[in-house]
């Protein structure tokens, strides 16, 4: 940085300033991006649970259907559990997609005719913009 520029310069201060904002920018995009990342990570552990419970009550039902030793209401019970752990998983598996989508953007489509900028593109154009800035301060 060139002191005597920035004591003089209102436009170098000025861009001086602005650059170590963008990099504040960067840093708590970097921080968002970590805590999503480990959000994400706790609901697929929890998905991967809850898909073992599921196979196992699948497989539990297959028997039980193939040699009943359980009353109906028991069984009913069973096959309401297996409905109620398919919609989970269900809601587990949007919401791993609305956290990807949230970190590497969506393309347009049907559905978002607009698509999204995830975290890691957001990032991207804050570097990109770094460069220009630095590029810029060079010039005044």
């Amino acid at each position: 940085m060139n002191y005597f520029k920035y004591l003089t310069n209102w436009k170098y201060r000025y861009f001086v300033k602005k650059l170590a904002g963008i990099d504040k920018m960067i840093e708590d995009l970097l921080f968002k991006r970590y805590k999503t990342l480990y959000v994400r990570e706790q609901i697929r552990q929890e998905y991967d649970g809850l898909r073992s419970r599921l196979e196992i009550l699948k497989t539990q039902i297959a028997s039980e259907k193939d040699k009943p030793t359980l009353s109906p209401d028991e069984f009913k019970r069973l096959e309401d559990d297996e409905v109620r752990l398919t919609q989970e998983t269900e809601r587990k598996v949007s919401q791993m997609k609305g956290l990807d989508i949230e970190i590497n953007g969506a393309k347009p489509s049907a559905e978002n005719p607009e698509g999204h900028q995830g975290l890691n593109e957001t990032m991207e154009a804050l570097r990109e913009l770094t460069q220009v800035t630095k590029n810029y301060i060079r010039e005044l």
